[in-house]
This record gives structure tokens, C-alpha cells and sequence, in this order.
């Protein structure tokens, strides 16, 4: 539509109302998308006088350089310019009856690679005349004649060389592109209006991670009465660490400027050792007494004495999907990563035996085990991961990834009412593929 139209106006008058103040750095990006000769044209365009005066300038600048006979004048006495094929037969009778004269120490002249018109060959041979006048009063020895210049049975011209000055540049190259693929001065002035700016955080690259990890837990236990101390006291006692370990499957997005998004599914385990050892424990046994009829006649009491050993593996199991951002810097061989972000945690099982507070004796707990001990959550909430990775290329899409890792849960892993908080951290180091998808 042109500027003017009816129909501007009225959409002009419907959207009138309407404005938004555009944000500051949306500015500040088309400002930093659009190069110099988009703003330069722009401004042209704000004050047409000053571009109808630089744009006519600027034709009549191309209009004079493309006119001929603008090329550098060379003295003709320095560079003989060879005839062309066809001359007339007068002239070629008189360049035959003056090129007689031996030529100054027998050297041939070379030819000048310009084009020559028959118009100019009096002068130039006047200018040879000379030469070998020049030659004959020096009385050189052993001057050979001179070959005529041109003779009637001349078939094909002398070999031009390539031109000494380039010529100069003409007006279709102003409005062709350069080597850089830029476009010329007039058609960057009269080029339609530039295309909004595109905004983006540049191309995106995909990995699959396949991670596994030796782990070490660091369980702390706190109690929240000063009466539960000495219970306190007996579970450090009877439980000791054996061994965690971790694995996880993760998906990454990474894109040119070196940030990266991960999350997948991470499974973890931790397992300690219950060890109950009795010095001196008496056992109460009952024993009922019945008749041929199968009725009860009498009860005995049998107490037992003796020492009671206990061990048991405990074990407890996390699966958690973690939301992680991370920045990556590196080269062809190795990047370097540092991740950081939340773990929400989907399921917390476990299982074994434990002191009970209430007699200081073994009881068996199994989250999937309604009638077991109930002590510890089925969830944990949010933990809190962060690494360091180092990712070696194996080959065009593999790498070898070493991760050193760390991961707490501040909420304790026991219900409120526990007379016991237990928590959890593990670091280790994560060693896996890192496929490019």
C-alpha cells in the first residue's frame, strides 16, 4: 500500500489505543542485529533532499569513470605500439620505405599492449625515424638492419601482454556485489527496506549420558529430645556404612553459546550394616498344656538366658529425576562443564532392622511391609546436586564423560514424629558415554 492511502487510516484509527510500549532490550538487540548500512539508509530515507543530493552525486561520480579515454596516457617513445592487421596499402608503403635504418644496438622494440588506430601510425613512425637517426650519428658497430615493422603479407598480430594499469571501474560494478558477497554502494541505496531482526540463542546440540558412580553417604542423626540422647548413642553403635553407589540416565541440551540443560532419571542406594550383639539376654517363653480334647489344663513359664547376636543389612533406595542447568566451555578434545540444580525425589524405600526406642530391641522395618516398624517417609522432597564434568572425545559423536558429583537432601528422611532426624549426603564420581544425538 502506499503512504497516503485511505486505508491507512483506517487502520490507523481502529489500532489507535492500542500502542504497547515495546521493552528497552528489544531495542538494544535490533539495534546490536542491524549493521551500519541498514541505519545509514534509514537516516537517508528521514531527509530525502540530502539522499536525492548524495544518490546523484554518486551517479555522476560512477557516469565519469565508466567514460572512455579515462586511462593512463603512456609516452608512446617508450613502448612501440604494434599496427593492427588491416592498414591501408599506402600506409603500408610508407612504413616499408622508412624502416630501412638499422635500429639502435639490434634490439627489438616491445610492443605495447594497448590497441592502436591507423590514425596514429604517422606519428608513430615519425618517432621510430628518429630513434634510428639517433642510432646512425652514435655510429653504433654492428648494427643489424631493422625488420619492417609491418609487412603487406602480415597474417597475425604480435603478442600482446596484459594490460599495465587496470582499467578503471565502471558503473555495473557499482551495483554488483563485492568479494565479501556485500552489495554495492547504489544498490544498498536503493535496496527495498531490511527484514526484521531475527533473535535466537543460536542452533541447539542433543546428548544421551549413560552414567554410573561409586558413592560415599554421609548420614547425620540428630534427636529431638535430650532424653533420646542415649538412644542416639546405641543406633551410631549398631550401625555402621558399607557402600553406595548411583546410576543414571540423562538426556542434555546444549546449545552454541555454551549453555546446557539436563534432567533424566537418576537411581541410588545406600547400604549400612546392623550389627546387635546381646551379653546377657533372658527370653520368656510360654507354654500351654492340653488335654486329649485339645483343651487348655495349664500354662508353663520357661525363662531362657543366654546372648543374642543380630546382623542385618539395611538398605535404602532413592529414584529422583534431577533439573539441571550447566555452562560448558572446551575445544575438539576436551569441555569442561559445571552443573548445578534440584533433584525431586519420586520414591524412597528401604529396608532392615534398627534399634526401637522403646526397648532398645531389634524391630524390622519395610516400607512395603504395612505391619513393619513405620519410622522413615516414602519421599524426600528436593535435593540439591552440583558437579564439575570433563567430557574427552572418543570419536565424531562419543565422548568419555568424568563427572565428580555431590547430592543432599535437607529434609530428614524420618517421619515428624521419630523421636530421631536422618539425613543424608553422597559425593562421588560419575563415569559414562555421552552420545551426540
Amino acid at each position: 500500500m502506499k503512504k497516503g492511502h485511505p486505508l491507512d487510516e483506517a487502520f490507523r484509527h481502529k489500532l489507535r489505543g492500542f500502542e504497547a510500549d515495546v521493552p528497552m532490550h528489544l531495542w538494544g538487540q535490533i539495534l546490536h542485529k542491524r549493521n551500519w548500512q541498514h541505519r545509514f539508509i534509514n537516516r537517508l530515507k528521514q531527509q530525502p533532499p540530502f539522499a536525492v543530493l548524495l544518490s546523484a552525486l554518486l551517479v555522476a561520480g560512477a557516469l565519469w569513470l565508466a567514460m572512455p579515454g579515462q586511462q593512463a596516457v603512456i609516452p608512446i617513445q617508450n613502448f612501440p605500439i604494434p599496427f593492427p592487421l588491416a592498414v591501408a596499402p599506402d600506409i603500408q608503403a610508407s612504413a616499408s620505405s622508412n624502416v630501412d635504418a638499422p635500429s639502435a644496438a639490434g634490439a627489438e622494440l616491445e610492443p605495447l599492449p594497448h590497441q592502436f588506430s591507423p590514425a596514429a601510425l604517422p606519428v608513430a613512425l615519425s618517432a621510430r625515424q628518429a630513434i634510428q637517426n639517433d642510432a646512425q650519428q652514435l655510429a653504433l658497430p654492428a648494427a643489424e638492419p631493422a625488420q619492417p615493422l609491418l609487412s603487406a603479407s602480415s597474417t597475425s598480430l604480435p603478442a600482446v601482454r596484459p594490460t599495465l594499469y587496470p582499467p578503471a571501474p565502471t558503473l555495473p560494478s557499482l551495483m554488483e556485489k563485492d568479494a565479501a558477497n556485500r552489495p554495492g554502494i547504489l544498490s544498498s541505496l536503493f535496496s527495498p527496506d531490511p527484514k526484521c531482526a531475527h533473535f535466537g540463542v543460536g542452533p541447539w546440540q542433543f546428548y544421551f549420558d549413560a552414567i554410573a558412580s561409586p558413592d560415599l553417604a554421609i548420614r547425620t542423626m540428630q534427636s529431638s529430645n535430650p532424653e533420646y540422647d542415649p538412644y542416639l548413642e546405641s543406633r551410631k553403635e549398631t550401625e555402621s556404612y558399607m557402600y553406595a553407589f548411583s546410576g543414571a540416565f540423562r538426556f542434555s541440551a546444549v546449545n552454541n553459546k555454551g549453555l546446557a540443560i539436563r534432567s533424566g532419571l537418576n537411581y541410588s542406594q545406600i547400604n549400612e550394616k546392623f550389627n546387635y550383639f546381646s551379653g546377657s539376654e533372658q527370653i520368656i517363653k510360654y507354654i500351654s498344656r492340653f488335654d486329649e480334647f485339645g483343651n487348655v489344663i495349664g500354662t508353663d513359664t520357661v525363662v531362657e538366658v543366654g546372648t543374642r547376636h543380630k546382623v542385618t543389612h539395611n538398605n535404602y533406595r532413592m529414584l529422583d529425576i534431577p533439573f539441571l542447568l550447566g555452562y560448558e566451555i572446551g575445544g575438539n578434545k576436551l569441555s569442561i562443564s559445571i552443573n548445578g540444580g534440584a533433584y525431586l525425589n519420586l520414591l524412597f524405600r528401604q529396608k532392615g532392622d534398627f534399634l526401637s526406642p522403646q526397648d532398645m530391641r531389634p524391630v524390622h522395618f519395610d516400607s512395603s511391609n504395612p505391619n513393619a516398624y513405620a519410622a522413615f517417609r516414602q519421599q524426600v522432597g528436593l535435593g540439591w546436586y552440583g558437579s564439575m564434568g570433563f567430557a574427552f572425545r572418543a570419536s565424531h559423536k562419543l565422548q568419555i564423560l568424568v563427572e565428580p558429583h555431590f547430592k543432599i537432601f535437607p529434609k530428614p528422611v524420618t517421619l515428624d514424629q521419630f523421636v530421631l532426624e536422618q539425613r543424608y549426603m553422597t559425593t562421588g564420581v560419575f563415569v559414562g558415554v555421552r552420545a551426540q544425538l
